[in-house]
């Protein structure tokens, strides 16, 4: 016959183990998860025309943009009111090459570029150094008219990256 007080200390004991368990299954969690959080994957292979440049897809709060430096990447950010900052947040994937410079630059409804607020640019740093053990840099910019915004970032480094704009 089992004893209650055995059977009460059996389910004590896997109680015990979830909860010392659980954060570890909860933590299983990638760094690229971890970034993206709820948001949903932007397919950026299309030709959206904004200000005479090509851009990839329309980015918004809801989604995430994937892609790949060298080079110049450009999406479309929408700001629903006038006068807003904008994060922009870069998750540095797998590398190749650290790099040394980025610029990233967000132009106004009509297209002009505000050279104080609307641009930030790293020189002669390591890039993934700046962006330190989350592997994210944090770009603040700002934009005066509600709308629809190109995005433009430039990078020498050689790497994945993951895309935000809030």
């Amino acid at each position: 016959m089992v004893n209650a007080a055995n059977c009460l200390k059996g389910v004590l004991s896997w109680k015990l183990i979830a909860l010392v368990l659980l954060p570890v299954l909860v933590s299983c969690q990638t760094a690229e998860e971890a970034f993206v959080q709820d948001r949903l994957h932007a397919v950026c292979d299309e030709a959206y025309w904004q200000c005479g440049l090509p851009t990839g897809c329309i980015l918004d709060s809801n989604h995430y943009a994937d892609g790949a430096f060298p080079g110049i990447r450009r999406v479309v950010v929408t700001t629903e009111e006038n006068d807003m900052d904008v994060q922009v947040r870069v998750f540095i994937g797998d590398a190749l090459g650290g790099g040394t410079e980025m610029l990233v630059q967000l132009y106004e409804t009509d297209c002009t570029l505000d050279r104080e607020l609307g641009k930030e640019r790293l020189v002669d740093v390591d890039l993934i150094e700046e962006a330190g053990d989350d592997r994210v840099l944090i770009f603040n910019l700002h934009v005066m008219q509600a709308g629809e915004h190109v995005l433009e970032l430039y990078s020498d480094m050689t790497a994945e990256i993951l895309l935000i704009a809030d």
